[in-house]
């Protein structure tokens, strides 16, 4: 109850003079300090509340929608609080049902407003380029670096065939253009040769040797730890590098893989884990033919991230630490880095809706083998 401090019968008045009563109303019963007691309420009362803002009619739309032309489940949904939580709980549950638990892959699933992307943009150097295409996008970010060591068992796959190692980057290559950024030890040598060989990844001694001096000098050991011919069996020996220069073209590509006929013939005459290998590599393949050279996770938006969602090396050398360490000090003073490697607008009609979940899902499944090679290769 609440306490009125005026004196009983005060609301009463008798022809302009207040009524007071005859004598002070008796507390009979009652604890001297009941006035200022509160009802009981029973435990099933709330007594906190939460105030929602109403989901827009767009979001609401796409958010209905993807339920009815998708493959999100309304079971994943726990209670209905909003538009937005729902989708979460849908698309969370699409998504555990498609992955599998990775060990070398790293990143996170991050539904995403407008504004929520403007926000982690506004200080990217294209960010006033970004167009809204939806009102919802899910963004893909990866919080840390996965880095992962062929170590000895490059040599066990060289043992087994000549092309095995590099077939086995070949085929991440692939997939990692179909769908996340994955580095591969070609890619930290090309770093390596943006910071010390003018960008040429293919450079000779004599070629890098002038570069080389006007950096360092005439000390002879310093320009002789950053030579091609010391740095590139650290960081990418020969069938670790899977570019190849077309003259032709003007451009690299990517040399060809081991067949399904070829890992086949392999699989028969090993055993362990390089036979559980070829047969994992098998089954990437026949994935890779049915996503094509589509992109199964079609950025709306990309960003120049900072981490890739997993990072292969050769060996863990000195070049190795100075390369990263080097990479994350540009980002760290440039202010262009970001954790997120893009946005994926999500699609608005019946027919782009199914599309896309479906390319989602072939995505996670080439993922999934692709953990599973990289599990196998590395340590």
């Amino acid at each position: 109850m609440f306490f009125d401090p005026r004196p009983p019968g005060s609301e009463v008045a008798d022809a302009g003079e207040r009524w007071q009563p005859q004598r002070i109303a008796a507390a009979r019963h009652r604890p001297a300090n009941g006035f200022l007691t509160l009802p009981g309420f029973d435990a099933d009362v709330l007594v906190n509340g939460v105030m929602q803002w109403g989901a827009s009619p767009d979001l609401a739309a796409l958010v209905t929608a993807h339920f009815e032309a998708g493959p999100l489940r309304s079971r994943d949904v726990p209670s209905f609080k909003s538009a937005g939580e729902a989708l979460a709980h849908g698309f969370f549950g699409f998504v555990n049902r498609e992955r599998a638990r990775w060990t070398r892959l790293g990143f996170d699933f991050i539904l995403c407003d407008v504004e929520a992307i403007r926000a982690q943009i506004q200080y990217h150097y294209d960010g006033e380029e970004f167009v809204p295409a939806s009102s919802l996008y899910l963004g893909i970010e990866v919080g840390d670096e996965q880095l992962w060591e062929f170590g000895e068992r490059a040599h066990e796959l060289r043992k087994a065939h000549p092309r095995l190692l590099r077939s086995v980057l070949t085929l991440i290559n692939r997939a990692s253009a179909r769908t996340v950024w994955i580095r591969t030890p070609d890619e930290f040598l090309g770093m390596f040769a943006q910071w010390y060989w003018d960008g040429d990844p293919h450079a000779s001694d004599e070629d890098a040797m002038e570069m080389l001096r006007d950096r360092f000098g005439d000390d002879a050991a310093e320009i002789e730890h950053y030579l091609p011919s010391t740095v590139r069996p650290e960081l990418c020996p020969d069938d670790m590098d899977v570019a190849e220069w077309s003259a032709l073209q003007r451009r690299y590509f990517l040399r060809s893989a081991l067949g399904i006929n070829a890992l086949g013939r392999i699989r028969r005459f090993q055993s362990g884990w390089v036979r559980r290998l070829c047969l994992e590599l098998e089954r990437l393949t026949l994935l890779l033919r049915r996503a094509g050279n589509r992109t199964l996770f079609d950025y709306g938006f990309r960003l120049e991230c900072v981490y890739p969602a997993c990072s292969l090396i050769s060996e863990n050398g000195a070049h190795i630490g100075d390369l990263l360490d080097s990479h994350y000090e540009y980002f760290n003073s440039s202010g262009d880095g970001s954790t997120y490697l893009g946005f994926i607008p999500l699609a608005q009609t019946p027919d782009a809706i199914r599309k896309q979940y479906a390319n989602w899902a072939l995505g996670l499944s080439i993922l999934n083998c692709v953990d599973r090679v990289i599990a196998l290769v590395t340590r």
